[in-house]
């Protein structure tokens, strides 16, 4: 059997902009992770600064800001790109959120209180459970009007 030809929604390219959105906001948060690390003075190949001083927890809650977005970007972006063949609106949407969501966690998190993630870390999980139930939900349609 031949595969199919995948016809993608006119509203695409809106998806492909929140994508692109989101790997520039992981960049970013990458080079503030560099920039962290020379102004801290944490070497390679230390993912985290040791000891209780303030610097050390400063790097840390930069480094983990960045650390955090590598554990859920890729599930975040694997269900942009399949919901966007069927919702490109909603799926750009949600993706854009979820990387705003980012940076306010970022902005929050580098302050070196890590109280202050919470505002973001709330839109960008609520961004992600909307990319969840409703990929689940399109895919569960498609398997029942097949």
């Amino acid at each position: 059997m031949a595969p199919s030809a995948v016809q993608l929604p006119s509203d695409f390219g809106y998806v492909l902009g929140a994508a692109a959105f989101t790997g520039a906001v992981y960049l970013w948060q990458s080079f503030r992770v560099g920039a962290a690390r020379r102004k801290y003075g944490v070497k390679y190949p230390k993912m985290y600064a040791t000891g209780d001083d303030q610097d050390s927890n400063t790097f840390n809650c930069i480094q983990r800001s960045h650390q955090n977005s590598s554990e859920t970007i890729g599930p975040v972006m694997v269900m942009q790109a399949l919901l966007g063949l069927y919702h490109p609106i909603t799926a750009a949407s949600l993706g854009v959120a979820w990387a705003i969501g980012r940076i306010v966690y970022t902005i929050g998190y580098s302050s070196g209180d890590p109280n202050k993630r919470s505002p973001g870390a709330a839109v960008s999980a609520l961004s992600m459970i909307g990319l969840l139930v409703t990929i689940g939900v399109v895919g569960f349609r498609a398997v029942t009007q097949a």
